[in-house]
């Protein structure tokens, strides 16, 4: 069976939070280490100032 998982994105990664606005980006500063495989939380340095943590299943990545 093929790995369906999303990868772990590096750490300086770009990213948006779908959720809230595609214009506000932000960079990953870490990975969780104690968060579920399959939804793992992000902590994101935020363009507008600021941090705080996502889970990874609502950020939508820079493709490279």
């Amino acid at each position: 069976m093929p790995d369906t998982t999303t990868p772990l994105p590096a750490i300086g990664s770009r990213c948006w939070r779908d959720q809230i606005s595609s214009e506000t980006g932000a960079t990953v500063l870490s990975l969780a280490a104690e968060t579920p495989e399959d939804d793992p939380m992000v902590e994101l340095a935020y363009d507008e100032g600021s941090s705080g943590w996502w889970p990874l299943s609502t950020l939508v990545f820079e493709q490279a």
